[in-house]
């Protein structure tokens, strides 16, 4: 029984293949931008609200 060589890409590399083009990074790269800029907001909320009592504003 001989199994024919395929040229078909796997799973993992048609998924690569879909990531890669530039409209889907541009949509990663925008997700990755909000995820950031909450977590910078937050830590800044998180240290404010551990030493608001020693600001006194």
């Amino acid at each position: 029984m001989q199994h024919k060589s395929s040229d078909r890409p796997n799973l993992a590399d048609r998924l690569f293949f879909i990531l890669t083009q530039p409209e889907n990074l541009a949509r990663i790269l925008r997700w990755a931008w909000i995820v950031s800029l909450g977590m910078l907001v937050l830590g800044y909320l998180l240290i404010y609200f551990n030493l608001k009592s020693y600001i006194n504003l």
